[in-house]
């Protein structure tokens, strides 16, 4: 869902605001119609142009779903975080944009 600030042109605006509200509100405009997380390489810190190959750890990973708060909370675990402490993603599963209980989805993992 964060992903979505790219649209935004004033993204100061939310910043000053209440970013994780304004992120799940932005949500409930036009919910895509499929959600892609590439998570191969991951930029860790010194976001987002990085400073050296340190900045980078591989992952290998990619995640697909029609639920954008689904991915993102399987995109909050996949980093090690717990997704109740993310609050744009518990204000969006709070009005009901897309789901967080990951234990209850038909998930598939597939391994190349």
């Amino acid at each position: 869902m964060k992903n979505q600030m790219g649209n935004v042109w004033d993204r100061g605006t939310w910043h000053r605001t209440d970013l994780h509200q304004c992120i799940a509100d932005y949500a409930t405009y036009r919910k895509p119609n499929l959600n892609i997380v590439d998570a191969y390489y991951v930029m860790k810190q010194n976001g987002p142009r990085g400073v050296s190959v340190e900045d980078v750890v591989t992952m290998k990973s990619l995640l697909i779903s029609t639920d954008m708060v689904a991915i993102d909370t399987a995109s909050a675990k996949l980093f090690g975080m717990d997704p109740a402490d993310v609050r744009y993603i518990q204000i969006a599963a709070d009005q009901k944009i897309g789901r967080m209980d990951l234990e209850n989805l038909r998930i598939k993992r597939l391994s190349v």
